[in-house]
């Protein structure tokens, strides 16, 4: 009898957890396609909290006033972006056509100096040659079949522009909604944390709004003001494309490689057209844009939790080639609240 019941007892065990476990993999499952943009509306409410609470103080204390002023924010940030793209291709385009409609009716150069290249200038002079002289078609059978590669990475690049969009729309929607019973599910949040480990729960919600709020000011926050100052004398000096510039100097800021490489560029490009003064101003630009990509992170990064400067680059990159463009804002702050944990861990043993 008693073996009977222990059998029975397993084997409910054993039901309920497939349960639990089937309703975790459906309700994954539903939820999917909101992660991203509810992880992003998470991060973004968490940083941009206080200012919420003082624009809330602001207009007589009505929280629907400021949810409506954040409302009105959060969507200039993410649409500008896409507008100053939009508006850059349609504007400069025609350079390009231009371009290639002048190269066609142009003889090609023949680059002689190649010859003058040790090892293999001579072979590729003698095969630039044979290519002009055959009007191109050799290198377009050459390429014809990488063109369908090519073009289904286009396609590629057009759906996740597509996806982050959607992202952002789902984030804006999540943000509001955070901000609006924001006290409320904070105490939630340690109310679970702490039923999870009574003696590590609110400790680590803790460090996680910090590493979020450290990471979002320190590298967000730089990127922003960086491409802003960037991006206006990429007007000022009428660079094409300005929009799309501006949008790989934020980029490249926030990946942590800096403004150099965008601005380098457009120096050249200035200086290549006889625009002296434009180049030089380009350089006074530059070299604001590099202090100030140094001193503003290191500041706002150690004001708000004290983060190594490698864990932050691995983060930006590991969450790029993980999750795509979302990763750039997810994994320094998963990298970031996973070292503090540990770290937290370890100091309390010794």
């Amino acid at each position: 009898m008693s073996t009977e019941k222990k059998t029975y007892d397993l084997l409910k065990l054993i039901l309920n957890l497939l349960l639990i476990g089937l309703f975790i993999i459906i309700t994954y499952r539903i939820v999917e396609a909101f992660l991203f943009g509810f992880f992003w509306a998470v991060m973004v409410v968490i940083t941009t909290w206080p200012l919420m609470i003082k624009i809330q103080q602001k207009l007589f204390n009505k929280r629907w006033l400021s949810l409506l002023v954040m409302a009105l924010i959060l969507a200039i940030v993410c649409v500008i972006p896409f507008l100053l793209i939009i508006s850059s291709v349609a504007k400069n385009g025609h350079y390009l056509i231009e371009w290639v409609r002048t190269l066609s009716h142009q003889e090609l150069p023949t680059f002689d100096w190649l010859e003058n290249v040790p090892t293999f200038g001579s072979e590729l002079h003698q095969k630039w040659l044979d290519l002009i002289k055959t009007d191109g078609s050799d290198l377009i059978t050459k390429a014809q079949p990488y063109i369908g590669t090519m073009i289904k990475w286009l396609i590629e690049q057009a759906t996740n522009i597509g996806i982050f969009i959607f992202h952002a729309g789902v984030m804006i929607i999540f943000s509001l909604l955070l901000f609006l019973k924001g006290e409320n599910i904070a105490k939630y949040v340690y109310l679970f944390a702490n039923r999870l480990s009574k003696q590590y729960g609110e400790i680590t919600i803790t460090l996680a709004g910090q590493s979020i709020r450290a990471v979002a000011l320190g590298v967000v926050v730089t990127a922003i003001t960086l491409a802003l100052i960037g991006g206006l004398s990429f007007v000022l000096t009428k660079i094409p494309i300005a929009g799309i510039l501006t949008l790989i100097l934020f980029i490249c800021c926030v990946a942590q490689i800096g403004p150099v490489v965008v601005m380098l560029g457009c120096i050249i490009w200035q200086f290549w057209n006889g625009h002296t003064i434009s180049g030089i101003i380009l350089i006074i630009v530059a070299i604001i844009l590099t202090t100030l990509d140094s001193v503003m992170r290191a500041y706002l990064i150690k004001k708000g939790a004290d983060l190594p400067f490698l864990l932050i680059l691995f983060g930006v990159i590991g969450g790029l080639l993980g999750f795509g463009i979302m990763g750039l804002f997810i994994g320094p702050v998963v990298l970031a609240l996973t070292y503090k944990i540990i770290q937290t861990w370890v100091d309390e043993q010794s």
